[in-house]
């Protein structure tokens, strides 16, 4: 698998944050890498720096607070089942793009 440090995200899964700040690699920054989609103000979905794994995080309340993994999944069914279950697959782009995401995420590493 490539190193995610060295390697761009992969555009069909990686929507991020428009951002004219350096990415960051710490999965805890705003301006992380790897978002894969935001769900909500507060609420987003990344792909661990390892890329072994999609991870549901949650914004702490306070202004620029850092975010936290609430949630980690390696099969695309189980975070449609959790973003489903909190509400978050109202939004037709949301769900486009977690649907878009391959059955498993060890797959990523073979597109």
């Amino acid at each position: 698998m490539t190193d995610p440090h060295n390697t761009p995200p992969p555009s069909a899964f990686c929507t991020g944050v428009a951002n004219t700040k350096t990415p960051s690699h710490r999965e805890r920054d705003t301006d992380y890498a790897y978002v894969v989609v935001q769900l909500a103000p507060r609420y987003r979905v990344i792909l661990c720096p390892q890329g072994l794994q999609w991870i549901f995080q949650e914004q702490e309340a306070s202004h620029e607070a850092p975010w936290r993994a609430q949630e980690y999944h390696t099969s695309r069914a189980s975070l449609l089942k959790a973003c489903g279950k909190r509400g978050f697959l109202s939004e037709p782009n949301v769900e486009a793009v977690l649907r878009a995401l391959p059955d498993h995420v060890n797959q990523l590493a073979k597109k």
